[in-house]
């Protein structure tokens, strides 16, 4: 999941969520606008003046059914009563009225509105004759006035209390407060059961005799576990909400628990239960006598150290459904174990299971038993594969019952399937063909590891009845997605037959990295941990909304102590108990560098070969930058690999214009940013030097395709419109050709191969399996870029002057060539890195013609890529030349013994 598609599939979010709202609020659908073309006027006023990046998101809304676009609105005006904007919205006939957020950003920030009715969301339906309406909103106000209010006409009333300490209460008011001069300024505040809590003084900001800020200090610490309400006869009252003092290092202090129990721990004579719930007055087990029984047990838990509350239900419990129930703030509120191993079928109810009867035959974990690998990411060429894409082709030639399935990595020697139709009969006939499909072509390319988009329990299909879904939305992160098994409803089936998939790859010398997705959750409000103890888990801004750098509508606070345990848990867990040999962090830049380092150094202790990449876009303002988990910071952040957008745009174009063209295509003036990725974006020296620097060139993860945005076959039809196929084949192979012999640890996309089409989907997250599935058909299509792609991992495989892990390595033994430009050439001192061919040539041509370079030395020069042919072996011998014609559009390469 990339930024690109973020914003795509931002906007089919909200414009989801605001249908949801408008079928659940409404009253009765409103009538058709009379009007096709409106025009707007917003004035906006912010109590404290603080206008920057704040921005209006308008959309086309629907009382009922499904609304139209969505676009950001920018202020471009001001006035005395704050800040405006005048604007236009055509089309608008078919829709009911107007929806209108203040915002911060892209979603940094809502105008409150979390309590209000529709979330904040405010609707414009009053408009005049001609189709004019002009509205003035006031920061944390409901109201949307016609005409203009005056401020200290307002209703006083407080816009949030939160807690940021645990003995002060910061107030937002809707206007500026003066301090009387007595104790407790007639504020009350009173606990759950409605005592008073005692305010010893009340507070503004240093220095300011009046401000919309007010801080009730407290004689005694409160209890965290408790709810309060803020009284005042003129502010009216409201609700504390949690903030900051999760922060606070006495926070930290009293509740961070370091053990490794929590979530429950079997034995065949009694399971044991711990939960971490510090803001609970109570929490009770709920176990069910069967996985689908409608009732349940009520047990009560013993509160424990740290904020954990424990219980024991004794006897053999292998298969016992249960659920926790936390009272927090008066409230109870019910919840799936987050640490819990195995679900029902839809995730809703934990099981408890006896792990060592979750094996398949001939489960083998642990190190000693993985395919070999060296551990240095630039030996590894990353294969990503979604499970479903990979076998639902009715003409992939793998059993139907195991279609879009684990298992469908378990069935060897698979060919494609086509249907013939008699000429003279009109009968059509499926037959087999020679071309190899699934987990045997896979194995044919020669990669070292399949990386899996999300395979643990997501939210967003319905596991019963399965459709595609990327699966970037996590419900469960440490328990299988049932929708991959073949028996959703049976909690042991889905976890033993991913495991006989890992096994099974295992098997055929390939390694398993997972798609994690530790940055945000499907939906904050009912995510698990966010009901036991509301406002940890997600990060939140200064008016108590959740951040949304993510944007998917929140993001974890991974800096954390118990947030971060709980991701570092998690890898661990996976590793062990599923042998996994890698993880892909999805928009790993929301993360903090610490969690990324104990990560590193926990899977280290479990097997060092294990291989750690993700996004490193630099994401959110939560915060500072020089904690991030991001590009910007790879230097704190060895053994962890970024995918480098830097070569993918300059090679192809940007992924956010389709139009756009890179280096490959005709856009030469991108071709420096091609050469700091065939150096592995080293600080290579003051001319080869990319936008961010690697330690390494492993921390490079060079690749032009991937799930997210056009495939590198639809991104060129895109931008070089008029193409012959032969063309766009051209243009293909030049493209991957430069990732798979760059310096770094090279990516494609399954499918990429055989020239992958989307059919133009940039964002196919949900799309049908008609889009998103592998034609293994096209792999005989286009079997000569087969056979090239196959041909170059090849020669990396065997030659390890392309697979160089030091930046000192490669600056000592790669050189480029003087060569006239938009070719790229350079030289590689095989000798010096114990390469069997001594120096190697390798040039890239994306210019329409030949052109020639000169080679850095004379002699006798053994071709072994050149034009649409690559060999391991030599494919011709050029005897006594200084100089070569590199074909058009084109990789050449070639050594001398």
């Amino acid at each position: 999941m990339k930024l690109t598609t973020l914003n795509h599939r931002v906007v089919l979010a909200i414009m989801t969520i605001f249908a949801v709202f408008a079928t659940q609020f409404a009253a009765a659908p409103a009538k058709a606008l009379a009007n096709d073309t409106l025009t707007i006027t917003v004035h906006y006023n912010r109590i404290a003046g603080d206008y920057d990046n704040w921005n209006l998101w308008i959309w086309k809304n629907m009382d009922t059914g499904a609304d139209g676009a969505g676009a950001e609105v920018k202020f471009d005006g001001e006035d005395s009563f704050g800040k405006k904007v005048t604007f236009k919205l055509e089309g608008m006939k078919p829709f009911d009225n107007v929806g209108i957020i203040a915002r911060l950003g892209n979603w940094s920030k809502k105008d409150v509105g979390s309590t209000w009715p529709n979330g904040g969301d405010r609707f414009i339906k009053n408009f005049d004759a001609s189709g004019k309406a002009e509205i003035w909103l006031i920061e944390g106000d409901k109201e949307i006035y016609t005409k203009e209010p005056s401020i200290g006409a307002i209703k006083p009333q407080i816009n949030s209390a939160i807690l940021n300490d645990f003995k002060a209460v910061t107030l937002t008011l809707n206007n500026q407060y003066t301090l009387k001069g007595t104790a407790t300024e007639d504020f009350t505040l009173t606990d759950a059961k409605g005592a008073n809590v005692t305010i010893s003084s009340v507070s503004l900001p240093a220095g300011k005799t009046a401000s919309n800020f007010v801080t009730l200090n407290l004689a005694a610490n409160v209890d965290i576990a408790s709810a309060y309400t803020v009284n005042h006869p003129v502010y009216g009252k409201g609700s504390v909400a949690v903030g900051s003092i999760m922060d606070s290092k006495a926070f930290a202090d009293a509740f961070t628990y370091t053990g490794n129990d929590l979530g429950n721990t079997y034995s065949p004579s009694k399971t044991d239960f711990r939960v971490w719930a510090p803001t609970a007055t109570a929490v009770k087990l709920i176990t069910y006598p069967t996985l689908t029984a409608r009732t349940g047990t009520e047990i009560n838990m013993t509160k424990a150290e740290k904020g954990t509350w424990t219980a024991s239900v004794a006897g053999d419990q292998h298969l016992l459904a249960y659920v926790y129930r936390a009272e927090v703030g008066g409230l109870f509120r019910e919840a799936v174990d987050p640490y819990v191993r195995a679900t029902v079928i839809e995730g809703d109810r934990g099981v408890v299971v006896d792990l060592s009867r979750t094996n398949p035959a001939r489960w083998t974990p642990g190190a000693a038993n993985k395919p070999a690998f060296s551990g240095k990411p630039t030996d590894a060429v990353i294969y990503e594969t979604h499970v479903r894409d990979l076998s639902i082709d009715s003409n992939s030639g793998i059993p139907v019952a195991h279609r879009g399935k684990f298992l469908a990595f378990t069935d060897y020697n698979t060919t494609t399937t086509q249907v013939v139709v008699n000429k003279k009969t009109k009968k059509k006939t499926v037959v087999k063909t020679k071309n190899p499909s699934g987990i045997s072509a896979i194995k044919e390319m020669g990669i070292s590891h399949i990386q899996f988009l999300p395979i643990y329990d997501y939210a967003s299909v319905v596991e019963a009845k399965p459709t595609f879904n990327w699966g970037y939305d996590p419900k469960n992160f440490n328990v299988p997605e049932g929708s991959y098994a073949t028996k959703p409803a049976d909690p042991v089936n889905r976890i033993m037959e991913l495991k006989t998939m890992i096994q099974s790859l295992h098997d055929n010398d390939i390694r398993v990295i997972m798609d994690v997705v530790y940055n945000h959750v499907w939906d904050a409000g009912s995510f698990s941990q966010e009901q036991l103890v509301p406002g940890y888990f997600f990060r939140r801004t200064s008016s108590g909304e959740y951040a949304n750098g993510t944007g998917v509508g929140n993001e974890t606070a991974s800096e954390r102590p118990m947030v971060r345990k709980f991701i570092v848990d998690s890898v661990k867990y996976w590793a062990s108990e599923y042998n996994l040999d890698g993880y892909r962090f999805d928009l790993m830049g929301i993360h903090d560098i610490t969690t990324m380092q104990q990560v590193r150094a926990e899977l280290n202790k479990i097997d060092p070969t294990i291989i750690v990449l993700g996004e490193g876009w630099n994401m959110g303002e939560m915060i500072p930058d020089n904690q991030k988990a991001a590009q910007i910071n790879a230097l704190s952040l060895p053994g962890i690999g970024m995918f480098n957008d830097e070569i993918r745009d300059a090679i192809k174009g940007s992924v956010f214009d389709s139009g756009d063209r890179g280096w490959a295509t005709g856009k030469f003036t991108s071709i420096s940013g091609v050469k700091a990725g065939i150096a592995g974006n080293i600080a290579f020296d003051r001319f080869v030097n990319g936008r961010w620097t690697t330690i390494d060139p492993g921390q490079s993860v060079n690749y032009v395709e991937a799930h997210d945005n056009l495939s590198l076959y639809d991104k060129l039809k895109a931008s070089k419109r008029g193409s012959t196929e032969a063309q766009l084949a051209s243009f293909h192979r030049l493209s991957t050709s430069v990732i798979m012999l760059a310096q770094g640890m090279p990516f494609i996309q399954a499918g990429q191969e055989f020239l992958r089409t989307k059919l133009g989907d940039e964002n196919s997250y949900k799309s049908s399996d008609a889009v998103n599935s592998l034609k293994w058909n096209s792999r005989a299509t286009n079997i000569v870029s087969v056979n090239y792609y196959k041909a170059l991992l090849a020669i990396r495989k065997a030659h390890p002057a392309f697979r160089m892990d030091t930046a000192a390595a490669v600056k000592a033994n790669l050189k480029f060539l003087n060569v006239d430009e938009p070719v790229i050439a350079y030289s590689l001192d095989g000798k010096a890195v114990g390469d069997s061919w001594n120096t190697i040539v390798v040039a890239h041509n994306p210019s329409t013609s030949a052109r020639t370079i000169t080679l850095p030395s004379s002699g006798d020069w053994n071709v072994v890529v050149t034009g649409s042919r690559a060999s391991e072996a030599t494919i011709t011998t050029l005897k006594g030349v200084t100089t070569v014609s590199v074909p058009a559009l084109s990789t050449w390469v070639a050594h001398k013994q």
